[in-house]
């Protein structure tokens, strides 16, 4: 069973990276742990992302993993919600992006606020997987999937952002890096 490293004693976070997980290993790490005993929040948090993660999947049918990040992947005991992304593969994602309705639902399920005002703590973004698959089709002019530029672009934004610390009350920490977790379905 893989395991998170220790949480980093200067942030309280994962050492920079992506680390896999299924989803009974989030659960068991993130909620379940005797480090969370004390927590509120975690396993609330853990069954109104459990319902958006269903939401999500019965508009889309497909999901190809998930990234979770920021609070809820750190030893803080009570955070406030769970951010995550969610890997639609691009046939999937097109196919449902020309159904008007689908799309209305899904920018919802990717509106913090509405969320929030279903009684989910959850702070969500939907983002298609690039067509191409085949590794020498990358950079090649002409070679890659229509549209893909956009796609790799939006997939290391945000990488880079789940990676980013943010800046404590007396400014510090601007600079740490942290990990999250990539949920594997």
């Amino acid at each position: 069973m893989p395991s998170l490293p220790p949480f980093l004693p200067a942030t309280d976070t994962l050492p920079p990276g992506r680390f896999p997980l299924t989803w009974e290993e989030v659960e068991s790490e993130l909620v379940k742990s005797e480090r969370f005993a004390g927590s509120a929040t975690r396993a609330e948090i853990f069954n109104e992302w459990e319902f958006h993660y269903a939401a999500v999947e019965a508009v889309l049918g497909a999901v190809s993993r998930i990234w979770l990040a920021g609070s809820f992947v750190s030893g803080k005991i009570d955070p406030s919600d769970a951010d995550v992304t969610y890997l639609i593969p691009h046939d999937v994602y097109d196919a449902h992006a020309s159904d008007s309705d689908d799309a209305d639902y899904l920018d919802n399920l990717a509106t913090r606020d509405w969320c929030v005002g279903q009684g989910m703590r959850v702070d969500a973004y939907i983002l298609r997987l690039p067509g191409t698959t085949h590794f020498g089709d990358l950079g090649v002019t002409g070679a890659m999937a229509l549209g893909d530029r956009e796609v790799f672009y939006k997939l290391g934004l945000y990488d880079e952002i789940w990676q980013r610390c943010r800046a404590t009350l007396d400014g510090s920490g601007t600079d740490s890096r942290r990990g999250y977790v990539e949920v594997l379905l």
